[in-house]
């Protein structure tokens, strides 16, 4: 077998055969301008390494999205929200939550208050001053407790002058609190309004330990 001699034909064939399967395969040539498709196969490694190339590698198997959503993630790759979905059209929060609907109400084009309905500075006197003598008859003034004192004196003038309050009448409230120490206060307010329809009163209390002085406007608001 060593020393038997091939066929010429037979010995080309095979150096072909050795020269094809040793050397480097080379992509096809393309025209200039050519760009390749997607259809084409693409070399598993042509030139160094670049730096495109490692981060669109590793986005198919980390990124910062992917590690976010975690596994709880729901159809097309989007991530589940916090809470239920709004319908269509309502008003949403910033917190994503949906807000109370806006209430239309029709104009009446009224620029006065009805006959009968307006306000009644004596009775809101009166229970003016029978709200600030129940709520600070057996109070005494301290400092860290003054503000809430103050503001819950505020809630219950409001609430008891809106009882009577006409309609379309706006009500503000203001009370001064302060400890009783053989000084002079003097508190003023002053407001723009319509001296025909709205109102003002004001009651002043005091006992051994603070003094307060309350304040009620009450505005006709159409």
């Amino acid at each position: 077998m060593a020393g038997k001699t091939l066929p010429p034909g037979r010995q080309e064939g095979h150096q072909e055969g050795t020269a094809k399967d040793l050397g480097p395969k080379l992509p096809p040539v393309r025209p200039p301008g050519h760009l390749p498709s997607i259809d084409e196969a693409r070399p598993a490694a042509v030139g160094p390494a670049s730096r495109r190339g490692s981060v669109m590698a590793l986005a198919t198997s980390f990124s910062r999205r992917n590690s976010l959503a975690g596994p709880a993630t729901g159809p097309g790759g989007r991530r589940q929200s916090l809470g239920p979905v709004p319908p269509l059209g309502s008003r949403v929060s910033f917190s994503g939550l949906p807000l109370a609907p806006v209430r239309q109400v029709a104009p009446s084009y009224r620029m006065e208050p009805a006959p009968g309905e307006c306000w009644e500075a004596a009775r809101a006197q009166r229970a003016l001053e029978a709200v600030l003598d129940a709520g600070l008859r057996d109070a005494s003034y301290s400092g860290a407790e003054a503000g809430q004192l103050t503001r819950e004196l505020c809630e219950q003038v409001r609430v008891r002058l809106r009882e009577f309050s006409p309609p379309r009448y706006k009500l503000v409230c203001s009370v001064v609190l302060g400890p009783r120490t053989g000084q002079g206060v003097r508190v003023v307010s002053r407001a723009l309004w319509d001296a025909a329809r709205d109102g003002l009163v004001s009651a002043a209390f005091t006992n051994a330990s603070l003094f307060a002085v309350a304040t009620v406007h009450g505005l006709y608001c159409e």
